[in-house]
This record gives C-alpha cells, structure tokens and sequence, in this order.
C-alpha cells in the first residue's frame, strides 16, 4: 500500500447510518487530517502577507470546494481519487513555487487559481464522501454538514495558523527569507506527494501481475474459474432486501455471501462504474429471481459474478455474457 500520509483525503469509516451531526464531526476530522488541503491553505495564507487579501483568497477557495462537493456529491460524480490528490498535492506545489518569486502582482489571477484549486479540492472530498455508502434520504443535510465541519475545521487551522506568523514574524530577524524557506518546502512536500501518488501501490502491481498471468480471455473479455463460497456467518442469516445497491448505499455483504450457499448469484460492480452502466445493471437484476447486484471492495475487475461454484470476471459491463453466466447456473440448479 502507498503511505497512509499520502491519502490525505482519505476517509476510513462507513457513514450510510450517521446522523447529521455525524457529518459535521467527519468534516472536521477530514481537515484534521488532510495535511494537503491544510498545507495549501497555509501557503496561501502566507503568500497573501496580508489579513484582508488572505481572506478573499480563502473565502474563493472555500467557495470552490464548496460547490463541487455538492454538486458532485449529489449528481454521483465519481472521479479517480489518486488523480485528484495528484493535483491537490501539485495545488501545494504552485503556492510554493509562486512564493518563491518576488510578490504578485496580477491577485485577480491568483485568485482565480486558488479558486480553481478549490474546485479540485471539492471534487476530491465528493468521490472520497461518496465511497462511504451515503444514504438517499437526508442525503443533502448530510453533505451539508460534511461541509460545515471542514469550514469548521479550516478555521480552527487559520488560527492557529495566524497566531504562528504573529509570534515568528516578531521572534525571525529576517521574516522573508524564513518565508522563502517555508515556499521551499512547500514546493518539496508538493512534489514528493505528486510522485508518490503517481507510484503502483503494492495492491496495483499484485493487480497487474494477476492480469498478466491470468489465463486468456474469451472474445468478450470474460474469464470463468472455480469458486468456493465463504462459510456462513451467525451474523448473516436472513436475504438482501434489495436486488440492487448503489454506491452510495450500505451493502449486507454477509447476507450476500450467505445466500451465495443457497444458490444466489451475486453481481458485484467496481463502485466507480459510470452511472450508465450502473442503470443497466439494476435493471438487468430485475430480469431473473434470485439475483442481487451490489458494488464489491478492493476490485479491479468491472464485474465479478459468483455462485457457489463459480466464478465470472468481466473488465468491461458484458450483459450477454452475465445472463449467459446466470442462465447456465440456473440451468445446472434445475438440473
């Protein structure tokens, strides 16, 4: 795995049964953690080298980050994380590096970047917050107060932030050439990051090996192989309500993996299949009984249907091959 420091704006908890206050908690706790988003915010801070102008500068930012996290968030925007965080991490790398240069003078475009880099921001805590398995009902109090906790929480950082150049700006002889020292490693931290994230993690070359000695695949880029159904759990009895989940809704996978004994074929889809695809699916479920369609974790794979005998990999949304798949397994039930 990448080092946990890199995934700034990652979010490791499941948040399809929180409350609303919940939310504003999480929000805070993201900008606790997400030293990406606090660095920028510093840079910027010091960059402005003036309260007022400062704080133009970070109200765009807020209100970029603000508007794609909640557009993104309710329109089911899914982007690739890692190359949102390659440009965060090079949004610290641009603060360093105009830092570094004499004062600008052009602030309009300065601030159309930062609000540019806001939207970035936005996007990136949208696809993070969606991969929690948001609710439907409440959906929007609830990003709502994702984002009052991370306003919550830059705010906090701000002043703690302004309270440390106060007291170095009176204890530094020479306060600019410690700035440029603090724009200098910006710049670094920026970069290392970038390149870091832009590295296979462990798990994605572990991924690409797989791929490269799996065995060939049919015309329709589909792969069978053998599967062994887990054991049942004492947790799991009883079925899934439901014939499709979508990302942003909790998964009983012990339930799935239970009724996979009784016959069940379980359709699971990579969570950033575009919505399209994610149509198809749900209504492809609604076509035969004892069929249920839900997002997995940890794949590569677009499609990975299992019984409890086998199993059908798929990179791409191959419905001909899935109602193949099922139709032969129901067959082989009959039988």
């Amino acid at each position: 795995m990448r080092l946990e420091v890199v995934l700034a704006h990652g979010i490791g908890k499941t948040a399809a049964d929180e409350s609303v206050p919940s939310f504003v908690i999480l929000g805070i706790e993201h900008m606790a953690t997400g030293w990406d988003h606090l660095l920028f915010v510093a840079g910027v801070l010091l960059l402005a080298d003036d309260l007022r102008r400062a704080a133009k500068l970070i109200t765009l930012f807020a209100a970029g980050h603000s508007l794609t996290l909640l557009v993104g968030t309710l329109a089911g925007w899914r982007l690739d994380p890692t190359a949102v965080d390659v440009v965060i991490a090079l949004s610290v790398v641009f603060v360093g590096v105009v830092g570094l240069r004499d004062r600008p003078r052009n602030w309009a475009l300065i601030g159309g970047a930062v609000f540019g880099f806001g939207l970035v921001h936005g996007l990136g805590l949208s696809t993070r917050l969606q991969d929690l398995g948001l609710p439907d009902d409440g959906l929007l109090w609830r990003i709502l107060g994702f984002n009052l906790g991370v306003e919550l929480g830059q705010l906090s950082a701000l002043a703690v932030m302004i309270g440390i150049g106060i007291v170095a700006q009176r204890l530094l002889a020479r306060p600019r050439s410690a700035e440029r020292v603090t724009f200098a490693g910006l710049t670094i931290a920026g970069l290392v990051a970038a390149g870091a994230l832009t590295l296979p993690s462990a798990d994605e070359r572990e991924a690409a090996e797989r791929r490269a000695t799996a065995p060939k695949r049919t015309e329709r880029d589909c792969t069978e192989a053998s599967y062994t159904a887990p054991p049942p759990k004492a947790s799991s009895a009883g079925h899934p309500e439901k014939v499709f989940y979508s990302p942003r809704e909790r998964v009983p996978r012990d339930k799935l993996d239970h009724v996979v004994g009784d016959g069940y074929l379980i359709v699971d889809y990579h969570p950033g299949l575009s919505a399209g695809d994610q149509q198809k699916l749900a209504a492809w479920a609604q076509t035969a009984d004892f069929v249920v369609v839900a997002p997995g974790e940890r794949m590569t794979e677009t499609i990975r249907a299992r019984t409890s005998q086998l199993q059908l990999t798929c990179a791409a949304t191959d419905l001909a091959s899935l109602t193949d798949f099922r139709d032969r397994w129901f067959d082989t039930i009959g039988a």
